[in-house]
């Protein structure tokens, strides 16, 4: 029975889970039978809780009743998917370059950022390109091919959550399969009694610990630090001074290790979803501080092109004033949301030009990370 987690983020971007659910199969079109369930259980715990937003890591859940049911926008998390092919290609591929530029071309199929008629194009283009790394090529047929298009087809449809979420949601499943795994507890492992009894007495205990610990400032010496130690938290404390950016050439970034000040680590494709770095955590298939840092950096100084997660929803919220829909209600809608998306990148486009554009304050960057659940398959 397929394990999923519901987490919120909370304002340092640790993921917390406040639901587990077990189902029958992995297909996410089972969600409206438990979806409605959940969203009248929160609302009777709290009724002035609103949901910022709604992530899902998985093509085939029921966008349309996750909508009904929390009233939010639903985003699209590709966490899992990057860590499944970057881990892949460091155990099937020896050699680094070839790793760079596989991972690369990987992005480009999925975000769908190649002058190529459709997926299936694209991934065939991608095996002719490196059809010598066999090993990786049979994983990938066999595990990937038959979802890429539902994959694109998605990513095409629903704005794609960034890389900050990524690692509190890495940080999270991290923690988790290292408690259910645990050799000790190898003969309980097909039982689903000793599952529900995991997560909801030991596993739960010890988020309840840490954030008791936090607003109390009892048992501290009994915290577990992993639970603040995520990449994006560790990536705030790498002061700017320490990365090397290259703004006419941006191949690759530098950025000095903390611990050792003659250790520089490099990045290559430095401010993409599939930036790589050469230091040990990276080279686990993890998401490391040093690639977490340098996308913050390129985002703020505007040095890089943007994610290609915003270029693909960008270009589909346009294409609505080309391709209209055929419902009149729908496409005055979508104008007015295309020319108001319009107005505000150009407006944001202006102040950024005119140094008038100022970084939102930590407070408020907290508190817009707050209320933000993610619905995560740990399998």
């Amino acid at each position: 029975y397929p394990l999923s987690t519901l987490l919120v983020f909370d304002s340092s971007r640790n993921a917390i889970p406040v639901a587990w659910v077990i189902t029958s199969s992995l297909t996410g079109q089972d969600i409206h039978k438990w979806v409605g369930s959940l969203a009248e259980r929160l609302r009777t715990k709290d009724s002035r809780w609103r949901l910022n937003a709604f992530l899902v890591d998985d093509p085939s859940f029921g966008f349309s009743a996750i909508r009904d049911a929390f009233q939010c926008r639903v985003l699209l998390c590709v966490w899992h998917v990057r860590r499944a092919w970057i881990r892949s290609l460091l155990k099937t591929c020896c050699n680094i370059d070839v790793q760079r530029e596989m991972f690369k071309h990987l992005g480009w199929i999925l975000y769908s950022s190649r002058s190529v008629p459709n997926a299936m194009d694209a991934v065939q283009e991608f095996m002719e390109v490196f059809v010598d790394q066999s090993a990786f090529m049979d994983y990938f047929k066999s595990q990937w091919s038959p979802y890429i298009e539902s994959w694109v087809s998605c990513i095409r449809s629903l704005p794609v959550a960034g890389p900050e979420p990524h690692a509190a949601i890495e940080s999270y499943h991290r923690r988790l399969k290292y408690k259910l795994f645990n050799d000790q507890y190898a003969n309980f492992w097909p039982r689903i009694d000793w599952l529900i009894h995991t997560l909801t007495t030991e596993f739960h205990s010890l988020y309840w610990l840490d954030q008791y610990t936090v607003e109390t400032g009892y048992f501290s010496n009994l915290r577990d630090e992993s639970f603040s130690t995520n990449a994006w938290y560790q990536a705030l404390h790498i002061p700017d001074i320490d990365v090397v950016l290259d703004e006419q050439n941006l191949q690759v970034a530098k950025v000095i290790s903390q611990t050792d000040r003659n250790l520089a680590y490099t990045i290559w494709n430095p401010g993409s979803e599939f930036s790589l770095c050469d230091c040990h955590w990276s080279n686990l298939g993890n998401l490391c501080k040093h690639v977490i840092k340098v996308a913050m950096m390129c985002k703020n100084r505007q040095v890089a092109r943007p994610l290609l997660a915003a270029q693909i929803y960008r270009q589909t919220l346009l294409s609505l004033l080309h391709n209209p829909p055929d419902d009149p209600v729908v496409l005055d809608h979508a104008i007015l949301c295309t020319t108001r998306l319009q107005q505000d990148v150009k407006g944001w486009e202006d102040l950024s030009n005119s140094g008038l554009l100022q970084q939102l304050p930590p407070e408020l960057n907290s508190q817009m990370a707050d209320n933000t659940p993610l619905f995560a398959r740990s399998h």
